[in-house]
């Protein structure tokens, strides 16, 4: 038998056992000890867990990822990036440096006050405060998981770390969910329906869309969110850090919305010169009718899958907005027509060739360094900046690469990434026990 059919049922199934999607999400969720991922206001006030608390988490989110990893199997990179290893890189480097700089964030705004911060997620659009960043906070824990695997801690090092990201998390997306008492953190298990923005936001698209009935508006509608998407990932370093799904959404027809956020000019980057003239933020609202055939999954890492693929096709309206700096109030997001519309994608289109351009321009050293910075700045900066200490941690030392970044550098950096990646991600090694002996 060969490698590649030994690996396949872990494909099929986690661990080659529990299956993806809601049956999936069940199973997972009936075998946890404890209740860790359904969220109260008591259990994710405390600044403290159990290990069998830790471990469930740990347990649940080894699925989660796994189901997540596995939808995105089909995506390409460019090339030109060494994607694999920044990320496997960063995943350290936040290991290493992210605990302090949530516990100095929760210093700063209270268990609240971070409770608040997803909160804003329910009222705001164009937000890199958002449900992509709610999942990728585990991110550092994949690091934990490596740095594990390379033999460079132990499992039961670090505890209080672990603790601490896991609690930050928690509470963002209890406020995400509109302090759901009791409800679940995962989208996963709500169905693989992420419903978090308030009715008015969601009334305000609505009364603002615009209806697509030629076909020539469709292909512009098309041509627009491809040149947006496209420069987005490679902006992002070739990944999703720069698109938020959520949805759908029922409309008072009886159709679907479904909104997108693509981030377009996030400053503070050596390479953000290119989109000058570009909005921070676009966000287009997809409408379909009563009775559509689409199907749609949005999973925890916000990506829409649907079936049909292209359902784009089945779009009867949109509506589209702006957000032209990070910091622009929300009252101020402002929507944006056709004419408005072609210009980005054709600014976009001119952006997306000087990036190229600018990438291409660089050793993969420097590329894999650009990779790392861009990674560990996005899953913390937007949530620094709400707190007022973004640019205290930039001064503080925040893109230095740590020691335990050091350690991992000469394995992580070359072919050998693979290595680790495929049995951190894929069978279930990502999250080890915080206990030194798993009961049973």
């Amino acid at each position: 038998m060969s490698a590649e059919e030994d690996f396949a049922p872990f494909l099929e199934n986690y661990l080659a056992q529990t299956p993806p999607g809601i049956e999936g999400d069940t199973q997972m969720r009936a075998k946890l000890a404890a209740p860790i991922t359904t969220l109260t206001h008591d259990s994710v006030m405390r600044d403290h867990l159990t290990d069998e608390e830790i471990d469930a988490w740990f347990e649940y989110f080894g699925w989660n990822l796994w189901d997540v990893i596995r939808s995105r199997a089909s995506e390409g990179e460019s090339g030109l990036i060494p994607r694999q290893q920044y990320e496997t890189l960063a995943f350290v480097q936040q290991w290493a440096t992210y605990p302090d700089l949530f516990r100095a964030i929760t210093e700063k705004l209270g268990p609240q006050g971070v409770v608040d911060l997803g909160r804003s997620m329910r009222t705001e659009v164009g937000s890199k405060v958002n449900f992509l960043r709610n999942w990728a906070f585990a991110c550092p824990l994949f690091g934990r998981g490596i740095a594990c695997a390379l033999g460079l801690e132990e499992p039961t090092d670090r505890r209080e770390d672990a603790e601490t990201l896991i609690q930050f998390t928690r509470r963002v997306m209890y406020g995400a969910w509109g302090e759901d008492e009791g409800g679940q953190a995962f989208g996963a298990s709500r169905g693989y329906r992420v419903e978090q923005l308030e009715p008015e936001v969601r009334a305000r698209f609505w009364a603002d869309r615009e209806p697509v009935t030629e076909p020539a508006q469709a292909r512009a509608n098309r041509q627009f969110n491809a040149q947006a998407e496209i420069f987005s990932f490679l902006f992002h370093y070739d990944c999703r850090a720069g698109v938020n799904d959520t949805g759908p959404y029922a409309t008072p027809d009886g159709g679907l919305v479904l909104v997108r956020d693509l981030f377009l000019n996030e400053p503070g980057y050596p390479w953000s010169h290119v989109a000058e003239g570009l909005p921070y933020a676009l966000t287009q609202a997809f409408f379909f009718p009563p009775g559509t055939p689409v199907e749609f999954v949005v999973n925890d890492l916000a990506t829409v899958f649907t079936t049909p693929a292209d359902y784009q096709k089945h779009v009867v309206a949109v509506s589209t907005y702006v957000r032209d700096r990070w910091d622009t109030p929300v009252a101020e997001i402002r929507q944006i027509g056709p004419e408005a519309r072609a210009q980005i994608a054709k600014d976009a289109s001119a952006a997306l060739m000087q990036l190229y351009a600018h990438i291409a321009g660089n050793d993969t050293d420097a590329n894999l360094r650009a990779g790392i910075r861009m990674y560990s700045r996005e899953m913390i900066m937007p949530h620094a900046r709400a707190a007022g200490l973004w640019d205290t941690f930039v001064a503080q030392g925040f893109d230095d690469i740590a020691p335990l970044t050091e350690q991992a550098w000469p394995t992580l950096s070359g072919p050998a990434a693979a290595e680790v990646l495929a049995p951190v991600l894929l069978l279930g090694k990502a999250f080890p026990s915080v206990r030194a002996t798993v009961p049973g």
